[in-house]
Protein backbone atom coordinates (compact mmCIF):
# COMPACT_ATOMS: atom_id res chain seq x y z
CA UNK A 1 0.00 0.00 0.00
CA UNK A 2 2.80 2.43 0.92
CA UNK A 3 4.62 1.68 -2.34
CA UNK A 4 1.41 2.32 -4.30
CA UNK A 5 0.78 5.64 -2.53
CA UNK A 6 4.36 6.76 -3.18
CA UNK A 7 4.05 5.94 -6.89
CA UNK A 8 0.58 7.48 -7.25
CA UNK A 9 1.04 10.32 -4.78
CA UNK A 10 0.06 13.12 -7.17
CA UNK A 11 -3.31 11.75 -8.39
CA UNK A 12 -4.23 10.43 -4.92
CA UNK A 13 -3.15 13.73 -3.37
CA UNK A 14 -5.21 15.79 -5.82
CA UNK A 15 -8.33 13.75 -5.02
CA UNK A 16 -7.70 14.08 -1.28
CA UNK A 17 -7.21 17.87 -1.35
CA UNK A 18 -10.37 18.24 -3.45
CA UNK A 19 -12.37 16.34 -0.81
CA UNK A 20 -10.68 18.20 2.04
CA UNK A 21 -11.14 21.61 0.43
CA UNK A 22 -14.85 20.95 -0.11
CA UNK A 23 -15.59 19.42 3.29
CA UNK A 24 -13.31 21.50 5.56
CA UNK A 25 -12.51 24.71 3.65
CA UNK A 26 -11.38 26.90 6.57
CA UNK A 27 -7.68 25.83 6.71
CA UNK A 28 -7.31 26.23 2.94
CA UNK A 29 -8.96 29.66 3.02
CA UNK A 30 -6.58 30.75 5.80
CA UNK A 31 -3.51 29.51 3.91
CA UNK A 32 -4.73 31.28 0.77
CA UNK A 33 -4.82 34.56 2.70
CA UNK A 34 -1.04 34.23 3.10
CA UNK A 35 1.46 34.27 0.19
CA UNK A 36 1.52 30.44 0.41
CA UNK A 37 0.62 29.75 -3.21
CA UNK A 38 3.46 31.90 -4.54
CA UNK A 39 5.95 30.18 -2.23
CA UNK A 40 4.60 26.78 -3.37
CA UNK A 41 5.00 27.72 -7.04
CA UNK A 42 8.61 28.82 -6.51
CA UNK A 43 9.36 25.58 -4.63
CA UNK A 44 7.88 23.50 -7.48
CA UNK A 45 10.10 25.03 -10.13
CA UNK A 46 13.19 25.28 -7.93
CA UNK A 47 12.91 21.52 -7.33
CA UNK A 48 12.21 20.98 -11.04
CA UNK A 49 15.49 22.74 -11.79
CA UNK A 50 17.32 20.56 -9.28
CA UNK A 51 15.87 17.40 -10.83
CA UNK A 52 16.26 18.46 -14.48
CA UNK A 53 18.80 16.24 -16.26
CA UNK A 54 19.93 17.74 -19.55
CA UNK A 55 22.95 15.54 -20.29
CA UNK A 56 21.28 13.72 -23.20
CA UNK A 57 19.79 16.76 -24.93
CA UNK A 58 22.60 17.10 -27.49
CA UNK A 59 21.91 13.53 -28.64
CA UNK A 60 18.45 14.63 -29.81
CA UNK A 61 19.46 17.75 -31.73
CA UNK A 62 19.90 15.76 -34.96
CA UNK A 63 16.16 14.96 -34.98
CA UNK A 64 15.38 18.57 -35.90
CA UNK A 65 12.21 17.93 -37.98
CA UNK A 66 10.64 16.18 -35.00
CA UNK A 67 11.83 18.96 -32.66
CA UNK A 68 10.42 21.72 -34.88
CA UNK A 69 7.02 20.03 -35.20
CA UNK A 70 6.92 19.24 -31.47
CA UNK A 71 7.61 22.85 -30.49
CA UNK A 72 5.14 24.25 -33.04
CA UNK A 73 2.44 21.80 -31.95
CA UNK A 74 2.95 22.37 -28.22
CA UNK A 75 3.28 26.16 -28.26
CA UNK A 76 1.11 27.18 -31.23
CA UNK A 77 -1.23 24.59 -32.75
CA UNK A 78 -2.63 22.75 -29.73
CA UNK A 79 -3.27 25.95 -27.72
CA UNK A 80 -5.28 27.51 -30.55
CA UNK A 81 -7.20 24.33 -31.45
CA UNK A 82 -7.91 23.33 -27.85
CA UNK A 83 -8.92 26.80 -26.66
CA UNK A 84 -11.24 27.41 -29.61
CA UNK A 85 -12.99 24.10 -28.89
CA UNK A 86 -13.09 24.66 -25.11
CA UNK A 87 -14.87 28.02 -25.27
CA UNK A 88 -17.58 26.51 -27.49
CA UNK A 89 -18.43 23.55 -25.28
CA UNK A 90 -21.80 23.74 -23.46
CA UNK A 91 -20.15 24.41 -20.09
CA UNK A 92 -20.30 27.27 -17.63
CA UNK A 93 -17.73 30.04 -18.38
CA UNK A 94 -15.35 29.12 -15.53
CA UNK A 95 -15.03 25.57 -16.88
CA UNK A 96 -14.51 26.89 -20.41
CA UNK A 97 -11.73 29.13 -19.09
CA UNK A 98 -10.12 26.23 -17.22
CA UNK A 99 -10.10 23.95 -20.26
CA UNK A 100 -8.82 26.73 -22.54
CA UNK A 101 -6.13 27.70 -20.02
CA UNK A 102 -4.89 24.12 -19.74
CA UNK A 103 -4.80 23.77 -23.53
CA UNK A 104 -2.46 26.78 -23.73
CA UNK A 105 0.16 25.23 -21.44
CA UNK A 106 3.50 23.71 -22.55
CA UNK A 107 4.15 19.98 -22.25
CA UNK A 108 4.43 18.02 -19.00
CA UNK A 109 7.59 18.36 -16.91
CA UNK A 110 8.16 14.70 -16.12
CA UNK A 111 5.34 12.31 -17.02
CA UNK A 112 5.87 12.72 -20.78
CA UNK A 113 9.51 11.70 -20.46
CA UNK A 114 8.60 8.71 -18.28
CA UNK A 115 5.88 7.58 -20.70
CA UNK A 116 8.24 7.96 -23.66
CA UNK A 117 10.66 5.60 -21.94
CA UNK A 118 7.83 3.17 -21.26
CA UNK A 119 6.84 3.32 -24.94
CA UNK A 120 10.45 2.63 -26.02
CA UNK A 121 10.60 6.07 -27.60
CA UNK A 122 13.47 8.56 -27.88
CA UNK A 123 13.84 9.81 -24.29
CA UNK A 124 16.53 12.35 -25.25
CA UNK A 125 14.13 13.98 -27.72
CA UNK A 126 11.37 13.97 -25.09
CA UNK A 127 13.75 15.72 -22.70
CA UNK A 128 14.69 18.29 -25.35
CA UNK A 129 11.04 19.07 -26.11
CA UNK A 130 10.29 19.38 -22.39
CA UNK A 131 13.06 21.91 -21.80
CA UNK A 132 12.50 23.94 -24.99
CA UNK A 133 8.73 24.25 -24.62
CA UNK A 134 8.62 24.91 -20.89
CA UNK A 135 11.19 27.69 -21.20
CA UNK A 136 9.66 28.96 -24.45
CA UNK A 137 6.17 28.67 -23.01
CA UNK A 138 6.97 31.31 -20.39
CA UNK A 139 7.17 33.78 -23.28
CA UNK A 140 4.36 32.42 -25.50
CA UNK A 141 1.70 31.43 -22.93
CA UNK A 142 0.91 34.99 -21.70
CA UNK A 143 0.20 36.20 -25.24
CA UNK A 144 -1.76 33.07 -26.18
CA UNK A 145 -3.91 33.44 -23.07
CA UNK A 146 -4.45 37.18 -23.61
CA UNK A 147 -5.54 36.51 -27.19
CA UNK A 148 -7.70 33.44 -26.55
CA UNK A 149 -9.03 34.00 -23.03
CA UNK A 150 -9.83 37.71 -22.75
CA UNK A 151 -13.18 37.39 -24.60
CA UNK A 152 -14.49 34.61 -22.33
CA UNK A 153 -12.97 36.21 -19.18
CA UNK A 154 -15.51 39.01 -19.53
CA UNK A 155 -18.24 36.49 -18.68
CA UNK A 156 -16.92 36.07 -15.10
CA UNK A 157 -16.30 39.74 -14.41
CA UNK A 158 -14.94 43.01 -15.81
CA UNK A 159 -11.35 41.75 -15.98
CA UNK A 160 -8.65 41.76 -18.61
CA UNK A 161 -5.52 39.62 -18.73
CA UNK A 162 -2.33 41.60 -19.41
CA UNK A 163 0.19 39.54 -21.38
CA UNK A 164 3.14 41.72 -20.33
CA UNK A 165 2.21 41.58 -16.64
CA UNK A 166 1.76 37.80 -16.75
CA UNK A 167 5.07 37.40 -18.60
CA UNK A 168 6.95 39.23 -15.83
CA UNK A 169 5.22 37.17 -13.13
CA UNK A 170 5.98 33.87 -14.91
CA UNK A 171 9.63 34.83 -15.34
CA UNK A 172 9.93 35.56 -11.61
CA UNK A 173 7.92 32.57 -10.40
CA UNK A 174 9.02 29.92 -12.92
CA UNK A 175 12.11 30.87 -14.89
CA UNK A 176 14.12 32.33 -12.01
CA UNK A 177 13.66 29.43 -9.50
CA UNK A 178 14.09 26.90 -12.34
CA UNK A 179 17.40 28.53 -13.36
CA UNK A 180 18.60 28.69 -9.74
CA UNK A 181 17.74 25.04 -9.18
CA UNK A 182 19.44 23.99 -12.41
CA UNK A 183 22.56 26.00 -11.50
CA UNK A 184 22.77 24.45 -8.02
CA UNK A 185 22.36 20.95 -9.48
CA UNK A 186 25.89 21.06 -10.86
CA UNK A 187 27.29 21.31 -7.31
CA UNK A 188 25.02 18.76 -5.61
CA UNK A 189 24.25 16.26 -8.37
CA UNK A 190 25.21 13.16 -6.37
CA UNK A 191 23.17 14.30 -3.35
CA UNK A 192 20.18 15.13 -5.57
CA UNK A 193 20.36 11.80 -7.40
CA UNK A 194 20.41 9.90 -4.11
CA UNK A 195 17.33 11.77 -2.89
CA UNK A 196 15.45 12.12 -6.17
CA UNK A 197 12.31 10.36 -4.91
CA UNK A 198 12.14 12.56 -1.79
CA UNK A 199 12.57 15.75 -3.83
CA UNK A 200 9.86 14.61 -6.28
CA UNK A 201 7.56 13.97 -3.33
CA UNK A 202 8.23 17.46 -1.95
CA UNK A 203 7.49 18.94 -5.38
CA UNK A 204 4.18 17.07 -5.55
CA UNK A 205 3.24 18.27 -2.05
CA UNK A 206 3.86 21.86 -3.15
CA UNK A 207 1.85 21.26 -6.32
CA UNK A 208 -1.27 19.83 -4.62
CA UNK A 209 -1.27 22.67 -2.09
CA UNK A 210 -2.30 25.16 -4.80
CA UNK A 211 -5.54 23.42 -5.91
CA UNK A 212 -6.27 22.67 -2.22
CA UNK A 213 -6.41 26.42 -1.53
CA UNK A 214 -8.44 27.05 -4.70
CA UNK A 215 -10.96 24.32 -3.85
CA UNK A 216 -11.29 25.67 -0.31
CA UNK A 217 -11.96 29.21 -1.53
CA UNK A 218 -14.60 27.94 -3.97
CA UNK A 219 -16.16 25.24 -1.79
CA UNK A 220 -19.65 26.77 -1.71
CA UNK A 221 -19.77 27.28 -5.47
CA UNK A 222 -18.23 23.87 -6.23
CA UNK A 223 -20.91 22.11 -4.18
CA UNK A 224 -23.51 23.52 -6.59
CA UNK A 225 -21.94 22.02 -9.74
CA UNK A 226 -24.21 19.40 -11.32
CA UNK A 227 -22.74 15.88 -11.77
CA UNK A 228 -23.81 15.92 -15.42
CA UNK A 229 -21.74 19.05 -16.06
CA UNK A 230 -18.70 17.42 -14.46
CA UNK A 231 -19.20 14.38 -16.69
CA UNK A 232 -19.40 16.62 -19.76
CA UNK A 233 -16.27 18.42 -18.61
CA UNK A 234 -14.31 15.16 -18.34
CA UNK A 235 -15.59 14.03 -21.74
CA UNK A 236 -14.61 17.36 -23.29
CA UNK A 237 -11.06 17.13 -21.96
CA UNK A 238 -10.68 13.55 -23.18
CA UNK A 239 -12.01 14.50 -26.63
CA UNK A 240 -9.55 17.39 -26.96
CA UNK A 241 -6.65 15.17 -25.91
CA UNK A 242 -7.67 12.46 -28.38
CA UNK A 243 -7.74 15.14 -31.09
CA UNK A 244 -4.20 16.15 -30.11
CA UNK A 245 -3.04 12.54 -30.37
CA UNK A 246 -4.61 12.12 -33.82
CA UNK A 247 -3.12 15.43 -35.01
CA UNK A 248 0.39 14.56 -33.86
CA UNK A 249 0.22 10.94 -35.06
CA UNK A 250 -0.80 12.18 -38.50
CA UNK A 251 2.04 14.71 -38.55
CA UNK A 252 4.80 12.25 -37.60
CA UNK A 253 3.71 9.93 -40.41
CA UNK A 254 4.52 12.74 -42.85
CA UNK A 255 7.79 13.75 -41.20
CA UNK A 256 11.16 12.10 -41.94
CA UNK A 257 11.54 10.76 -38.37
CA UNK A 258 12.12 7.30 -36.94
CA UNK A 259 9.63 5.31 -34.91
CA UNK A 260 11.26 6.14 -31.56
CA UNK A 261 11.32 9.86 -32.36
CA UNK A 262 7.70 9.72 -33.53
CA UNK A 263 6.57 8.19 -30.23
CA UNK A 264 8.30 10.97 -28.29
CA UNK A 265 6.69 13.68 -30.40
CA UNK A 266 3.18 12.20 -30.18
CA UNK A 267 3.32 11.85 -26.40
CA UNK A 268 5.04 15.16 -25.61
CA UNK A 269 3.14 17.28 -28.13
CA UNK A 270 -0.23 15.98 -26.91
CA UNK A 271 0.26 16.61 -23.18
CA UNK A 272 -0.08 19.76 -21.07
CA UNK A 273 1.52 20.56 -17.73
CA UNK A 274 -0.42 21.00 -14.49
CA UNK A 275 2.23 22.93 -12.46
CA UNK A 276 2.43 25.77 -14.99
CA UNK A 277 -1.38 25.82 -15.23
CA UNK A 278 -1.65 26.20 -11.46
CA UNK A 279 0.96 28.96 -11.56
CA UNK A 280 -0.93 30.89 -14.23
CA UNK A 281 -4.18 30.36 -12.33
CA UNK A 282 -2.66 31.99 -9.25
CA UNK A 283 -2.05 35.14 -11.31
CA UNK A 284 -5.34 35.13 -13.23
CA UNK A 285 -7.31 38.36 -12.58
CA UNK A 286 -10.57 36.68 -11.53
CA UNK A 287 -12.31 36.39 -8.13
CA UNK A 288 -10.81 33.82 -5.76
CA UNK A 289 -14.02 31.78 -5.61
CA UNK A 290 -13.92 31.42 -9.41
CA UNK A 291 -10.35 30.06 -9.38
CA UNK A 292 -11.49 26.82 -7.75
CA UNK A 293 -13.91 26.24 -10.61
CA UNK A 294 -11.19 27.00 -13.15
CA UNK A 295 -8.86 24.51 -11.44
CA UNK A 296 -11.29 21.59 -11.91
CA UNK A 297 -10.91 21.32 -15.74
CA UNK A 298 -7.11 21.53 -15.41
CA UNK A 299 -7.08 18.60 -12.97
CA UNK A 300 -9.61 16.45 -14.85
CA UNK A 301 -7.76 17.07 -18.13
CA UNK A 302 -4.49 16.14 -16.42
CA UNK A 303 -5.94 12.86 -15.15
CA UNK A 304 -7.46 12.06 -18.53
CA UNK A 305 -4.30 12.62 -20.53
CA UNK A 306 -2.18 10.55 -18.15
CA UNK A 307 -4.69 7.68 -18.27
CA UNK A 308 -4.93 7.64 -22.08
CA UNK A 309 -1.21 8.10 -22.67
CA UNK A 310 -0.24 5.45 -20.12
CA UNK A 311 -2.44 3.00 -22.04
CA UNK A 312 -0.89 4.08 -25.35
CA UNK A 313 2.69 3.97 -24.05
CA UNK A 314 2.18 0.50 -22.54
CA UNK A 315 0.81 -0.77 -25.83
CA UNK A 316 3.73 0.68 -27.79
CA UNK A 317 6.22 -0.71 -25.28
CA UNK A 318 4.71 -4.18 -25.41
CA UNK A 319 4.90 -4.17 -29.21
CA UNK A 320 8.56 -3.15 -29.08
CA UNK A 321 9.35 -5.88 -26.54
CA UNK A 322 7.51 -8.44 -28.63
Amino acid sequence: MIAFLQKQFLPVGLVCVAVMGLSVPEPGIFMASLPTQYVAVSVIFFLSGLLLRTDEILAAVSAWPATLWGCASILLLTPVIGALIAVRLPLEPAFQIGLALFCCMPTTLSSGIALTGQARGNVALALLLTVLTNVGGIFTVPFALALLLNPVLQTVGPVELSAADLLVKLCLSILLPLAVGKYLRRFFEAWITARRSHLSLASNVALISVPWMKFSQSSERLAQVAPLELLLLVAGGLAIHLLYLVLNMSAVKLLPVGLAEGKAVVLLASQKTLPVAMTVLAFLPVPDETKGLIAIPCITFHFGQIFLDAFLATRWGNRADG
